[in-house]
């Protein structure tokens, strides 16, 4: 299935009756569209703008530490890395963007500002993002158009960018080409062997101990663990061994994953695994190895 070529702009901020800064991550940006109604009607759904105009982008593929994920934050120091590397990558100065104070998430100004940039998407998730491959500058490929996306064009995208630096997990869903979704854990691989950024923190598959909310926040996992996680001890749980018996009693939980080594569907249950005698808990399969179901 092709991709649609959509031209725009990366924003961090604009003006109305007050500033309204944008608070990016590792895998999101605010996006300009230069015709808004390419992003309608993509998969049966559009894109939903804010008051400035502007979609926020979901990186396709990859997934970076959390900065604000219902309040919560995941290693803040290795967040804002990822962070400033994406920034860095969509033609911002990162030295010369200046954040809020105290909590340095939300952006006062930067420079230069807007960048120009374009994106390749097919798909609109349920909070109405484009779910996209992004790509900074320009091309001479045509607004609107639709491509096929091969490895050689994913290796000049943001997406790869993250993967091969260490600074994003693998996070795949059905419908990804299998050779876009194998040149990714290629460039993942290359970011463990020796390991770089994250992955000499992460734990995701080695095990941790999270007897609180605080200390979830420290370890480096799988966000998409980690968001399970947060919304776990969010319901009153405190102790991981009631996590399976709580993930399992929610289908919008445990979502169906295909585990590409087995090369069998199971669910979230199958691959988050807790030990009691050493009270850890770890995934059974790295993120590379699987495949989710969008529900």
């Amino acid at each position: 299935m092709p991709y649609k070529l959509v031209k725009g702009e990366f924003h961090l901020y604009y003006r109305s009756t007050r500033h309204v800064g944008s608070q990016p991550d590792g895998d999101s940006i605010w996006f300009k569209p230069n015709d808004p109604l390419l992003l309608s009607g993509i998969g049966g759904r559009s894109v939903e703008f804010n008051n400035g105009g502007f979609a926020q982008l979901r990186f396709e593929a990859i997934d970076a530490l959390e900065l604000h994920y219902k309040g919560a934050e995941q290693n803040l120091e290795l967040a804002f890395d990822s962070r400033d590397f994406t920034l860095g990558e969509a033609g911002f100065s990162v030295p010369d963007i200046v954040y809020a104070p105290q909590t340095f998430k939300a952006v006062r100004s930067a420079i230069p500002h807007p960048t120009k940039g374009f994106i390749l998407t097919r798909n609109i998730d349920p909070f109405g993002r484009p779910v996209s491959f992004v790509f900074a500058g320009t091309t001479n490929k045509q607004d609107g158009n639709e491509y096929w996306l091969d490895t050689t064009w994913l290796n000049d995208s943001i997406n790869a960018a993250l993967a091969r630096s260490g600074n994003a997990y693998p996070s795949f869903y059905t419908g990804l080409p299998t050779d876009l979704r194998n040149r990714i854990r290629d460039l993942v691989r290359t970011a463990q062997k020796p390991p770089k950024m994250i992955w000499k923190p992460d734990l995701s598959t080695k095990g941790f101990r999270a007897p609180s909310l605080e200390k979830l926040e420290e370890l480096v996992i799988w966000p998409k663990l980690f968001r399970r996680l947060i919304t776990f001890f969010n319901d009153g749980k405190t102790d991981l061994g009631d996590f399976d018996e709580w993930i399992r009693a929610s289908s919008t939980r445990d979502d169906e994953v295909w585990i590409i080594s087995e090369a069998e569907l199971g669910n979230m249950h199958d691959v988050i695994v807790y030990e009691e005698k050493k009270n850890k808990m770890f995934m059974k399969y790295a993120p590379k190895e699987l495949i989710i179901v969008p529900r």
